[in-house]
């Protein structure tokens, strides 16, 4: 008897399905503004954050398959989001390289990301195939990684007592401080994950600490200034 292949999926999300389910409501829902148009839509982890077939190579280079980057990033995602798991429930590990990994697939992956080599390098990527581009970006996001390895990260938890505020996140969710040896990461609408490459915050290592209102506010503001072009909440407001 013969048997049916699998589906092939054409909804490859740049912005992992994991990471913006920890921004949905306890029904499901995510909010995205589109801040070009602030045009405000209802929808989930499943509608937002992706390009049909996106990351598909449709004439492969030798040594690749059709599917290599899929592979990939999945296998990137399945250990970033069981480490993040790990860690919004309090266990803080030593090995922080799955989510590393993620943060460089996010940074570097991106439609905005080619937009911009094609508009600051014109000249350099003209003449490059979108299986080529693929190529190049996610290998720059594989050798980018270890930098994302934070010598301390500590956990922002807003608290329970303040059920109305929460963190947004965006189409660029990491949040990188120039000149500063810090970057901010929202990883649910009530924590964000602190990176430091500084010493002096080694009291914060593998730690989780109370956001309070002000921090959260700040957080947000730069989360909106941060975005690229879409802003995800757990609520229709957008209010930092």
């Amino acid at each position: 008897m013969a048997t049916r292949s699998a589906p092939v999926s054409r909804r490859h999300h740049y912005t992992p399905r994991y990471y913006l389910e920890r921004f949905q409501d306890a029904d499901g829902a995510l909010y995205r503004r589109d801040c070009e148009t602030g045009a405000v839509v209802l929808g989930n982890k499943e509608r937002f954050g992706y390009k049909n077939q996106w990351n598909t190579l449709r004439n492969p280079p030798p040594g690749y398959e059709s599917d290599w980057a899929e592979k990939r990033i999945a296998e990137i995602d399945g250990l970033a989001s069981a480490l993040l798991t790990r860690i919004l429930a309090g266990d803080m590990p030593a090995d922080f390289r799955p989510i590393a990994y993620a943060i460089s697939f996010m940074v570097h992956n991106q439609p905005r990301m080619w937009r911009e080599l094609e508009e600051k390098h014109a000249s350099e990527v003209e003449h490059w195939t979108d299986d080529w581009r693929l190529v190049v970006m996610l290998n720059a996001a594989l050798e980018a990684a270890p930098d994302y390895v934070p010598p301390y990260y500590a956990v922002q938890a807003i608290d329970p007592a303040e059920p109305g505020l929460r963190f947004l996140t965006s189409s660029n969710p990491v949040i990188n401080f120039e000149n500063r040896p810090t970057m901010l990461l929202p990883v649910s609408s009530r924590h964000c994950l602190f990176l430091s490459w500084d010493p002096a915050h080694l009291r914060y290592e593998r730690k989780s600490f109370p956001c309070g209102r002000d921090m959260v506010v700040g957080i947000n503001q730069t989360t909106l200034t941060n975005a690229w072009q879409y802003v995800y909440s757990s609520t229709p407001s957008f209010n930092p």
